[in-house]
C-alpha cells in the first residue's frame, strides 16, 4: 500500500490503519465518535494526502478547463475556487474536484484518491486538442492537511497566519507556515469553519506535529477518516463510489447547481442537456428515519408499509448521526419519491423502518462564522 509524507505521525499517535483506495490511512485514533465530537466542538486534523492534486497552467489552461469541467471556472478570480465534476460524453460523473484559480493562467485541481490516475489520463487525453495547456500531477510533491473545526482560525492566527478573518469561503491565501511555501484555502468536507493546507510533502510532517503541539491547548487532535465519514454524511457531502459514479449524472445527484449550461461547450453537456429536457427518472435523496435504527450502504428503499419486494431505491450512504441521535441517509429514489417530506420506508434486515425525505444538509451549524 502507498503511504503519505505524514505516515510516522499516524504511527507515533497510535492511529489504526486501513486500506482505504490503496493507501495505508488512519481510520481512527481515540475513537471515531471522539474525534467527531471534537471538530464539532473544537478542532480536528486530517492528513487528507492521499487525494490527488494536480496543476492545470497556461495560456490555454481557462477554455481547456471550461472543456473539461461542468462549473463556469471563468468566474473564479485568482485566489478563488469552487466545487465542480468532471463528466464522460454520456454526462456521467468521472469525479467531483475542487478548482483553485492560483494565477491568473494557473489551477489545482484535488481530485478524489481512486480517481487520480483516471483524471491525470483523461486530461492528458483531453490536452491533445488543446494549445498553451501544461499538466503536472503535483500529488508527490505536494502534501495536503485539512484543519477543520470553531477553534481552526484561532490557531493558525496563533502560528502568525494573516488575514483569516477576511478570508470568505472557498478564498485561499498563499502564506509561509512554519518557514515553508503553503496554500491555505477556507474548504473543508464537515460543514464547520476550517482549512486546507497544502505544503512541501517533504516538510509536511514537521508541520504536522508543529499544529498538533500548538493546537494542543485549543483542544486539537488528530482526526482519522471514521469521523471524516460521519462529518461529512451530516453535511449530504457526496462520496465518490457510493454517492455519485460514471453510472450517475450531476442531475440525478440533485448536484444541478455545479452544471452551467450557460457558459458554452463541455463534455457531457448534450446529455446533461437532453436529460434535463426529459427529466430524471431518479433523483439522490436525503431521509431521517423515525426509529432508531442505523442505515447502511445497499440496504433497499421501500415505498410506505412495505418490506422485502418493490423497492423504490437503494441506500447510498447512511449513519447513526451522533448529534441528532437518529439515523440518516441518502439514496436514488425514482423521481416521484424524492420531493422532501415524502415518506419512505428503509429495509433493514427485513423490518420496514419508516422515514422520511429530508431537505439537506442534517446538520446545521449553531451559529453562522462569517
Amino acid at each position: 500500500m502507498k503511504r503519505t509524507p505524514l505516515f510516522e505521525g499516524h504511527t507515533a499517535s497510535k492511529a489504526k490503519l486501513v486500506d482505504f483506495s490503496g493507501w495505508e490511512m488512519p481510520i481512527q485514533y481515540s475513537g471515531v465518535v471522539d474525534e467527531y465530537q471534537t471538530v464539532r466542538a473544537r478542532a480536528g486534523l486530517f492528513d487528507v494526502s492521499h487525494m490527488g492534486r494536480i496543476a492545470v497552467a497556461g495560456e490555454g489552461a481557462l477554455p481547456f478547463l471550461q472543456r473539461l469541467t461542468t462549473s463556469n471556472v471563468a468566474k473564479l478570480r485568482v485566489h478563488e475556487s469552487h466545487y465542480s465534476m468532471v463528466c464522460n460524453q454520456r454526462g456521467g460523473i468521472k469525479d467531483d474536484i475542487f478548482v483553485y484559480r492560483v494565477k491568473s493562467q494557473e489551477f489545482l485541481l484535488c481530485v478524489n484518491a481512486s480517481n487520480r490516475e483516471k483524471i491525470v489520463a483523461w486530461l492528458q487525453e483531453q490536452v491533445s486538442d488543446a494549445s498553451g495547456v501544461e499538466i503536472r500531477d503535483r500529488s508527490a510533491e505536494l502534501a495536503q492537511l485539512a484543519l477543520q473545526g470553531p477553534a481552526s482560525r484561532s490557531i493558525l492566527e496563533t502560528l502568525g497566519v494573516l488575514g483569516l478573518a477576511a478570508l470568505k469561503p472557498r478564498q485561499c491565501l498563499e502564506v509561509k507556515l512554519f518557514g515553508a511555501d503553503a496554500l491555505v484555502t477556507r474548504t473543508g468536507y464537515t460543514g464547520e469553519l476550517g482549512y486546507e493546507l497544502y505544503v512541501p510533502a517533504n516538510g509536511a510532517l514537521r508541520i504536522w506535529n508543529e499544529l498538533l503541539t500548538n493546537g494542543k491547548a485549543a483542544g486539537l487532535k488528530p482526526v482519522g477518516l471514521g469521523a471524516r465519514d460521519l462529518l461529512r454524511l451530516e453535511m449530504a457531502y457526496l462520496l465518490y463510489g457510493s454517492d455519485i459514479s460514471e453510472d450517475t449524472t450531476p442531475l440525478e445527484a440533485s448536484t444541478e447547481w455545479v452544471v452551467d449550461f450557460q457558459k458554452g461547450e463541455f463534455i457531457g453537456r448534450d446529455a446533461l442537456q437532453q436529460q434535463k429536457g426529459g427529466g430524471v427518472t431518479r433523483r439522490l435523496a436525503a431521509f431521517e428515519l423515525l426509529e432508531k435504527a442505523v442505515p447502511r450502504h445497499g440496504f433497499k428503499i421501500l415505498p410506505v408499509g412495505q418490506s422485502g419486494g418493490n423497492p423504490i431505491g437503494e441506500v447510498t450512504s447512511g449513519n447513526l448521526s451522533p448529534i441528532l441521535q437518529k439515523g440518516i441517509g441518502l439514496g436514488y429514489v425514482t423521481t416521484a419519491y424524492s420531493q422532501i417530506g415524502t415518506p419512505l420506508a428503509i429495509d433493514i434486515r427485513g423490518r420496514a423502518i419508516p422515514a422520511d425525505v429530508v431537505k439537506p444538509p442534517f446538520y446545521k451549524r449553531p451559529s453562522v462564522i462569517a
